[in-house]
Formats: structure tokens, C-alpha cells, sequence
């Protein structure tokens, strides 16, 4: 079982020196999300586990959060508007993807840096696995965003020079992401962006925010950094439109949006929820853990129907699992457990995934999942096998030093970051057969 220390590790966002593992970027995502300021180092083994009692999973940087004030130099804000029920969300309607055969074995293969980056991540990919997206972390210190195309790499010119990242890329190579802008911590904050043709743009219609998926029909969907709204951009030019959120809830953050036009994320940080494209919209049922129901659920990701995040079990005696105690599964009480799910948002299928410990997965359109199982090892878990990725250093690892983030729709790209044999995170991508 991982150590309070390794999970620690495990969430920190930011690599400092070499040996530090860069979780945060590759888990909330997978294909996506929420890297962002404020949750701090000494916090992570608060959200690990979930966090059903109200802390975030949303990895943070080292550093305080910043002011709610103006960003400078960034697009000035419009309201964005409600959508009137049966609003519809831009998508291909009735799309699924072509059966695959689950792969049986996986390549490594490190992806190059521009200028030749000591480090590097990924945080996102098409669902064909040519595009990838992520970021490096150039010599001389600080971001760089970085698109990889059929292997090639490419620096994305994102504006100011405190923080960036892009999160997803479409089959098309059009990428959304953020980045941080501001002349100083009183008027600094992240603004969303699209890359596409070679050329960079705010998202319109909100001063700050993110962006933090798109699918192929170039819908958008992400946040305005308020958290009470999810947002929905129908292009990367039209002004976006916030979904409704349940009666009773204070707060709500983007998750990941399908093909069809689907879209996940979590109300008041402990509910699984789904809005589909004809405008209605529901709670995802909530698992049974330990043979109990979950006192609290949330979904990072779909494709093709399938949601996958983390659930934690209640303590049997009405009241939801201690955070702090499920980050350290050494003193935690047995019945005290967060564990990985896969829902079917349409079928109303749920599963628990006991062999992958409790990060935010990807799920491709087949349904199969990577995660971290409980050796420390990135898998591949597909309907017929589970596929264990190499590293990119031998031996038995001590810490969560490879990670997988995306996955392609055939099972055959993996995207990910492995540590080398210095204990330098590394952008990698896994070939499987």
C-alpha cells in the first residue's frame, strides 16, 4: 500500500528537482483536468483519495491562489448564457466507435523535447493517439506548452510567462488549455485558449477560466474559475453557455466532453453528474464500496459513454470516509476506502476497479481504462487482460514513477511519463500490439 509520503508525492504538481513525480498533470487528465493554483504540496494527501469529505482532487501548484481581481491583458468578460432546456450541446449524436481488439503487449518510446527539455509531460491526446499535448520544462526554468504530432514535437506560443498547459487535442490537431497572465499575484490569473492552424486565441466571453477538453465536433467545454458554472464553448469562436446546475448545489467543476456532446463533471465536489445533449441532465448512480453506498463520487473523464473517476465508502455509521485517513491506506480503517469506477452514463452499468489504486483514470471508447494498480505499475486494463507498461527505468519501483494519461480509441496509443534512470520525469508514449 502507498505511503502518506508517496501519495504526497504522488499529487505533487510541481517538478522541482529531479525524482519528482508530476501526477497532478497526468491524472487530471488522462485526458484531462484541473491543474491549478492553491491546493499546495503539505494539502495533497487531503485529496488524494477523493476527497468525499469536500477537499478537491484538483491537483495545485506550490504556491498560494490568486486573487479573484482582473486578469491583465486578458479577453473582458461577458455573461455567458443559460441555456433554456432542451438546449443542445455540439456533438456528432449517435456516435460510437468501431470495435477493437484488446492489445496483449506495449512499446516504450520517449517523445523528444523542443530545445531539448530536460523534462517533460503529457496531458492529453486525439482520440487516434497522433496529436498529444502537454508541456515541457525548459532549461533556463519555468513552462513551455508543447503539441507532438505523429511523434514530432512543436512549441505552442501560449501568452505570459507564469504558468501554461494544454489539456486535450482533437483529431484535427485543434488544442485547449490555459495559461496564466498577469504583471503580479494581485492581478494574475489563468486564461483559456485554443491552438489551431498554428495559431493561439482566447476563448471569448470570459476574463478568466479554463479549457480543458474538446471533441471532434470542436466543442469546448471547461470553466470560468468561479466554479458555479460548468461552460460549454459550441466553437472556438462563439461565446460559451453555462450548464445548469442541480437545485441545492454551490458549486460544480468541468469534467470532459464526448463525441455525442456528453458532458461529466462533480457537484459540490462529492456527486458524479451528467448533462447530455438534449439538455437534460442527472446525478451518475452512486457505487457500492465495500459493500456499501458510496458516500461521495467523481468523474474526470468519458468516451463513448464510458465515465470513469474515483467513489469512497462511507464508514458504516452514516458520516463519509476521512480523507486524510484513505491518503495513508496503512492506518486507514478497512471500511474507509476510495476506490477507481467506470460508469456507463447511459445504461446505468457501474463497476469497481479493486486492482487500480485511487487516481483519476482515462477510459477509452472500447471501455478499457488505465490507472496505477497496486504494484506501482502503469496498466492498460482492457475486457480481455490487464497489460503492464514498461518504464522507462528498470527495477521495481519505490514511488508512482510511471504514469499513463490518454489512451486511443483502438487501445494501441498510450500516452503517458515515465521517470528515467535519474528520476527525471519524461514525455512517453506507448506503442501496443
Amino acid at each position: 500500500m502507498p505511503s502518506e509520503i508517496e501519495l504526497l508525492r504522488a499529487l505533487d504538481d510541481e517538478p522541482r528537482t529531479p525524482s519528482t513525480v508530476d501526477v497532478a498533470q497526468a491524472i487530471s487528465a488522462g485526458r484531462r483536468r484541473r491543474a491549478r493554483r492553491g491546493a499546495g504540496y503539505a494539502g495533497a494527501a487531503s485529496v488524494t483519495a477523493l476527497a468525499v469529505a469536500g477537499a478537491s482532487v484538483a491537483g495545485g501548484l506550490v504556491g498560494g491562489a490568486p486573487s479573484p481581481t482582473t486578469t491583465a491583458g486578458a479577453p473582458r468578460s461577458t455573461a455567458p448564457t443559460p441555456p433554456k432546456a432542451p438546449y443542445t450541446i455540439p456533438g456528432t449524436p449517435g456516435w460510437s466507435a468501431p470495435r477493437a481488439t484488446p492489445p496483449t503487449d506495449c512499446t516504450l518510446h520517449r517523445l523528444p523535447t523542443p530545445d531539448t527539455a530536460p523534462m517533460a509531460l503529457v496531458s492529453g491526446a486525439d482520440p487516434t493517439g497522433r496529436y498529444v499535448v502537454g508541456r515541457s520544462y525548459p532549461r533556463g526554468g519555468g513552462y513551455q506548452a508543447v503539441i507532438w504530432h505523429d511523434g514530432a514535437a512543436r512549441k505552442v506560443m501560449l501568452p505570459g510567462d507564469l504558468e501554461e498547459s494544454l489539456q486535450d487535442v482533437n483529431s484535427t490537431g485543434t488544442a485547449v488549455g490555459w495559461s496564466y497572465v498577469g504583471g503580479g499575484e494581485a492581478d494574475t490569473g489563468p486564461v483559456p485558449y485554443v491552438y489551431r492552424g498554428g495559431t493561439v486565441s482566447a476563448l471569448p466571453g470570459v476574463r478568466r477560466g479554463s479549457a480543458y477538453a474538446i471533441n471532434d465536433a470542436g466543442a469546448i467545454v471547461g470553466d470560468d474559475d468561479t466554479r458555479r458554472a460548468v461552460l460549454v464553448w459550441p466553437s472556438a469562436t462563439a461565446k460559451p453557455f453555462r450548464l445548469p446546475m442541480p437545485a441545492g448545489a454551490s458549486e460544480v467543476e468541468a469534467g470532459d466532453i464526448d463525441e455525442d456532446g456528453t458532458v461529466v463533471g462533480t457537484v459540490d465536489r462529492d456527486r458524479a453528474y451528467v448533462w447530455f445533449p438534449d439538455g437534460t441532465h442527472r446525478a451518475l448512480p452512486m457505487p457500492q464500496v465495500d459493500g456499501r453506498p458510496a458516500a461521495g463520487a467523481r468523474v474526470f473523464s468519458i468516451r463513448n459513454g464510458w465515465a470513469t473517476g474515483l467513489a469512497g465508502a462511507s464508514d458504516g455509521r452514516g458520516s463519509k470516509a476521512d480523507p486524510s485517513a484513505s491518503a495513508n491506506p496503512g492506518t486507514a480503517a478497512r471500511n474507509q476506502r476510495t476506490a477507481v469506477v467506470r460508469w456507463h452514463v447511459r445504461t446505468g452499468e457501474v463497476r469497481i476497479f479493486d486492482d487500480l489504486q485511487p487516481y483519476p483514470n482515462t477510459v477509452n471508447a472500447q471501455g478499457w481504462q488505465i490507472g496505477t494498480d497496486t504494484r506501482k505499475r502503469a496498466v492498460l486494463v482492457t475486457d480481455a487482460a490487464t497489460v503492464v507498461l514498461p518504464a522507462l527505468a528498470d527495477g521495481e519501483p519505490t514511488g508512482v514513477s510511471t504514469i499513463a494519461t490518454t489512451v486511443s480509441d483502438d487501445g494501441r496509443t498510450v500516452g503517458g511519463q515515465s521517470d528515467d534512470a535519474t528520476g527525471t520525469i519524461q514525455a512517453v508514449v506507448w506503442r501496443c500490439r
